[in-house]
């Protein structure tokens, strides 16, 4: 490949396979250096008189020279991997990220890219409460069948439940991945990031180099964009120190409204979302809180429980089932507040679950089940 015939498109390309240029550097050669190809054809000096770089960043573009055939054929690849490249000069980059400070100067996308739609993104811990689980996997399901857009970032825990919410709710959901876009991370959710690679339910994205790993630090580095193409952060179970209050933090510093699901004070999963509520943020009771914030109209009535029926339950049945929440309850517990013997417990405990009342979270704990 002649370098004198590589596209603006390509050049940013290469560059972006390196490292050591962040979103900024890239920015800056682009607005400094046209045609960009011409930045292969720099020596030393020149590069470090023309660009503010360090010398790690300058001796990183130099080895490019050497690999200009390689990442060429693989430029060539990326539309038989179903993979694009977009950079924010083209029309389908996400309008929304161009309106924060630090927008990726090139993402890579599987699937589809968020646009002009309301669009909501749920975050929170990666071993969430049961509750916590629940209550996103609701929240997206009942926003996404309003037509609202969902973002994750496709963890372990919270996130991974909004988007299934959000396929349930047959709407979009977008993934913001930490790793390359071509790396499913973590390796249990194949399944999930398979659908999430076809337009019909959403796209997966990532500011990385293809075949990158996941690597700590750039999970934080990403959460700029779950924050940016949403209108709306809603965080769900976190601790004092999470990687959803950094995603909180860069909402709000890009005019973003937050909310919160509140949690018990002595609930250490919920001390994060306490303090956001604490500090202002928006308390969620019912996913219509967030419907009224995007200005939707709220045509259908949403109900966290599901009571269908609750009058025609026998007088125990109806005594065990007030004594669960959306909180797991062991069935000690419940033999306790129900004062019943524990043949009659275990008897309402299965016709309720039988019928769709409760689910059994794990051995001996019951909750009630979400619609």
């Amino acid at each position: 490949m002649q370098i004198c015939e590589m596209s603006d498109k390509e050049s940013l390309f290469l560059l972006s396979s390196l490292t050591e240029l962040g979103y900024c550097s890239k920015r800056m050669i682009y607005e400094r250096i046209r045609p960009v190809n011409k930045i292969f054809e720099m020596d030393f000096d020149t590069l470090k008189t023309s660009l503010k770089l360090s010398e790690k960043q300058i001796r990183a573009i130099l080895s490019l020279k050497l690999k200009t055939d390689e990442l060429h054929e693989e430029y060539l690849s990326l539309p038989d991997r179903k993979i694009r490249f977009i950079l924010p000069f083209e029309d389908d980059y996400p309008q929304k990220l161009l309106n924060i400070r630090d927008y990726p100067f090139g993402i890579f996308v599987k699937g589809d890219v968020p646009q002009n739609k309301k669009s909501v993104a749920i975050v929170g811990s990666r071993s969430a409460s049961e509750y916590g689980l629940g209550m996103a996997r609701f929240i997206a399901r009942e926003l996404a069948q309003s037509g609202v857009d969902i973002i994750s970032g496709m963890a372990l825990g919270v996130d991974t439940k909004a988007h299934e919410g959000a396929v349930e709710g047959v709407g979009k959901t977008y993934a913001v991945l930490g790793t390359g876009v071509n790396v499913c991370y973590p390796e249990s959710n194949f399944n999930l990031y398979n659908k999430l690679c076809e337009k019909d339910f959403g796209g997966v994205i990532s500011e990385f180099p293809l075949g990158t790993n996941p690597l700590k630090l750039n999970f934080p580095i990403r959460n700029r964009i779950i924050s940016g193409l949403a209108d709306i952060i809603v965080v769900i179970e976190a601790r004092l120190k999470s990687g959803s209050l950094i995603t909180a933090s860069h909402a709000l510093d890009q005019g973003r409204e937050v909310f919160a699901l509140p949690g018990r004070i002595t609930d250490c999963m919920s001390l994060g979302c306490n303090k956001l509520i604490a500090d202002g943020a928006g308390i969620i009771s019912s996913p219509s809180d967030i419907l009224e914030a995007l200005d939707l109209n709220v045509d259908r009535k949403i109900q966290v429980y599901n009571e269908k029926n609750l009058n025609m339950l026998a007088k125990n049945d109806k005594k065990v089932y007030s004594c669960l929440d959306l909180k797991p309850k062991y069935i000690d517990d419940i033999i306790k507040e129900s004062a019943l013997d524990i043949s009659e417990v275990l008897s309402s405990l299965l016709l309720l679950e039988l019928e769709g009342f409760i689910v059994q979270v794990s051995s001996n704990y019951y909750c009630k089940r979400i619609n």
